[in-house]
Parts: C-alpha cells; structure tokens; sequence
C-alpha cells in the first residue's frame, strides 16, 4: 500500500484549503483534492513498505517525535511550480527545517524506505498544492490569475505533528499521528 509521510494540517488553514480546492474544482473543474486528501505539507513522498517495514517505520517515527519539539511555520499567498503545480506557499522556520532533515536522515536507516529526487531536505520546498495538472489538466493562466483576485491565505501554525497517511484505493487517508513535544 502506498503510503507518505507528511504533516496535517489543522483548524482554520485547513477549513481554508479545503475551501480553495473545492471553489478551485467548481468553477475551473480542476481535480478536488479536498475530496482525495486531508490537507497537508508533505515531508516524505511516496513509498511502499511490507509489514516488518512498516513496524519498523512507527518505532522510528516514535522515538523521531519524542526527539522533536514543536516549531512554526506560516501559510501565505500562492505560488507555483511552473504551470503544473499551485499551491499555498509555506514559510518554514528555520527549527522547522531542520526538523525535517533530522526526519529523512532517520528515515533513511528504514530498511526498505525508497527515496527520489524530491526527497531532498535541506533545500525542499514545503508547499500545499491546490491544483495540480498530473492529476487532471488544468488552464494554468485562468486559475492563476482568478487566485489573485481572492484572498490570499495568511495563517500562522505550529509545525506540531507528523502524520502517515496511506492510500488503500483511490483516497488518501490519515492512517496515524504523532504529536511534536510543545
């Protein structure tokens, strides 16, 4: 089962980009996220492990979060990765950062954890995608600029738990959580 690592996002940013992807699928009929996936900032993408894998995973994300104090980051405006890929922008702070380079470093010692070009830490871009052409094309320029007439997001949050989601068909959902000491 495919499963990411990832962090949830919660209270008012997550009502608000549930809000966006779903006017976003409206009236452009871009792909509803909303409907396929909490909202989230991905830490680790994608990767399929077997049951001893996947044990080993929840006792090295248990001892990571006891490790980990919470940090801070912000939500703010949009942005983009070309024409494929909008998002609500993360402004991460530098604890933040560096929580997730201690993050891959240990994921790295999972046996049978497979990691990508994207998977890169130091110099990864957290973002929350709102559109996204590999899941349904979309008109790049009519989307992007609707976005700059509403308001732009503006949240400040605690990067305070790391989650699992897992992907048993066609929706993603949280299969655990470990909350980041305050």
């Amino acid at each position: 089962m495919r499963r990411i690592i990832a962090h949830a996002i919660r209270g008012e940013a997550k009502i608000a980009h549930e809000a966006i992807t779903r006017d976003l699928a409206e009236k452009f009929d871009s792909f509803p996220i909303h409907e396929r996936i909490p909202p989230h900032l991905t830490l680790k993408r994608w990767f399929e492990l077997d049951e001893q894998g996947v044990d080993a995973l929840y006792k090295t994300l248990d001892a990571f979060a006891a490790s980990q104090k919470q940090s801070h980051y912000s939500l703010s405006g949009f942005g983009n990765f070309g024409e494929g890929v909008i998002y609500v922008d993360v402004v991460p702070s530098a604890k933040m950062l560096q929580s997730e380079v201690a993050l891959l470093d240990v994921l790295r010692k999972v046996e049978g954890m497979t990691f990508d070009e994207f998977d890169k830490g130091s110099d990864f871009h957290f973002h929350a995608t709102v559109a996204m052409r590999a899941l349904k094309p979309f008109d790049f320029n009519q989307i992007w600029n609707y976005l700059k007439t509403v308001p732009q997001p503006d949240f400040k949050m605690k990067f305070d738990n790391i989650a699992v989601f897992k992907k048993p068909v066609d929706v993603w959902e949280v299969e655990r959580i470990w909350e980041l000491s305050s």
